[in-house]
């Protein structure tokens, strides 16, 4: 039997799939990973078999226009939630199509937030409403998206440290809101299948009947007594071969000082990248920290600051007049896995990805959410001990992110956070997620 995971997204919704993936080979599957074009090194080496979607994504964003829209993007969530819409509207056409032809090609389908209304819409009987889909379909997702009254329990909520009608209202008017953001493909299926425009009702009901797996551990999500009998958590999916290598340059820099304060906000956008990299090196040097800047999609480069904006060393390890210490290295991409184990505490914008890898490590935390879900980890970090309260992106300044450094360095934190790390790596989230899909095609679940 084939499995078809489907990654639209950026590499945080890739990653975890690689984990399932895996696990799911090691069970006898054949499986394939669908993602855009340009994230094809994120599965690479797996043994998963890679289909890239015709069109990549980070690419452009990277540069031009892309890249303008994205830092313009950071000012509000509304601005987020519009370029997230215009990437949909603008790869419908080819998105229905690629995965069109991979869900009819597959025996069973697990899709993400991005896609699930695309193959529910694929799935669905011609002429009608409702009815068993044409295969197996599965929802998986990374954060506690799902309505509910409890705020720990769901990512966006009124009133996060209660349980209230008003989260459960909120959670469902966010609902909407997605479907809106995520609909364009499946609306192009429907019309071309004779189906009436999906309804919100509609939306919730069919996700409220397809088995759906949350890959959050409970040490971090706290499962809610009003999700839904579908649903089924697990730890965070981490792939079995969790590894890799650093590059010369930062093992170089690893290697000859205290462990560094990592400052990366991956794929999410600033509005002034260089104010920002600029602060951040302003305050590990006067904390007297060693720093790991990650460009990211946001385009943090030390090396485009002016050197008095930069303490001695932020040169290269071996390029330092008379062979100094390097005190603040920029970085491109690096495996999580390998690289916060190696930090004092770990900067970043709260993407569950970041934040589960983070989590592992045993590590403090700084968190600086910019949209969606990132702002509920940041409070979650908060709540568990782990971080100091989350900074939103728009009210970061070089003072908060100072204080926040410091009560991440405490004695309470460095203990919480090593506490935390132990208890999430002795689950095997994307183990347990195999063997529920398993059970499901197998008719057990």
């Amino acid at each position: 039997m084939r499995i078809l995971l489907l990654g639209m997204g950026s590499r945080g919704d890739v990653h975890p799939l690689v984990a399932l993936g895996q696990r799911l080979r090691r069970r006898g599957y054949a499986v394939s990973l669908s993602a855009a074009a340009d994230l094809g090194h994120v599965v690479a080496g797996s043994g998963v078999d890679f289909e890239p979607l015709s069109f990549d994504l980070e690419g452009p964003l990277r540069e031009g226009s892309g890249r303008e829209s994205l830092r313009g993007s950071a000012w509000t969530q509304v601005g987020e939630a519009r370029l997230m819409r215009q990437v949909m509207a603008a790869t419908a056409e080819a998105l229905a199509a690629d995965i069109g032809r991979l869900v009819e090609e597959a025996d069973a389908v697990v899709s993400g937030a991005l896609t699930f209304d695309l193959v529910d819409a694929l799935l669905s009987p011609s002429g009608g409403r409702g009815g068993r889909p044409a295969k197996p379909h599965l929802y998986a997702v990374f954060a506690p998206v799902w309505p509910s009254a409890h705020g720990s329990s769901v990512a966006l909520a009124l009133r996060p440290g209660a349980t209230s009608s008003v989260n459960l209202a909120w959670s469902n008017l966010a609902g909407r809101v997605a479907l809106d953001l995520f609909r364009p493909a499946g609306d192009l299926v429907r019309e071309r299948k004779g189906l009436p425009r999906r309804r919100f009702r509609d939306y919730a009901a069919a996700a409220e009947r397809t088995p759906t797996l949350l890959g959050a551990s409970p040490s971090v999500v706290p499962p809610a007594a009003d999700w839904p009998p579908a649903l089924r958590q697990t730890g965070f999916w981490v792939r079995d071969d969790v590894g890799g290598s650093l590059d010369d340059e930062l093992e170089a820099f690893l290697a000859v000082g205290e462990a560094p304060v990592f400052v990366g906000f991956g794929s999410m956008p600033t509005p002034d990248p260089a104010g920002l990299v600029r602060d951040a090196v302003g305050v590990l040097g006067r904390l007297g920290l060693r720093g790991v800047v990650s460009e990211g999609l946001a385009g943090l480069s030390v090396g485009h600051l002016p050197d008095e904006h930069l303490p001695v060393g932020h040169l290269p390890v071996g390029h330092l007049p008379g062979g100094g210490v390097p005190e603040v290295l920029g970085i491109g991409p690096a495996p999580h896995d390998v690289l916060f184990p190696r930090c004092s505490v770990v900067v970043h914008h709260g993407g569950a990805g970041t934040t589960a890898a983070a989590v592992r490590a045993g590590v403090p935390q700084v968190v600086v959410p910019h949209a969606a879900d990132q702002p509920y980890w940041g409070r979650r970090m908060a709540d568990l001990g782990v971080a100091p309260p989350p900074i939103a992106r728009k009210d970061l300044t070089a003072a908060r992110l100072q204080r926040a450094l410091e009560l991440a360095l405490s004695a309470r934190a460095r203990e919480a956070a090593y506490a935390l790390g132990e208890r999430v790596r002795a689950e095997d989230g994307a183990g347990d997620a195999a063997r529920l899909v398993d059970d499901h095609l197998r008719g057990g679940v």
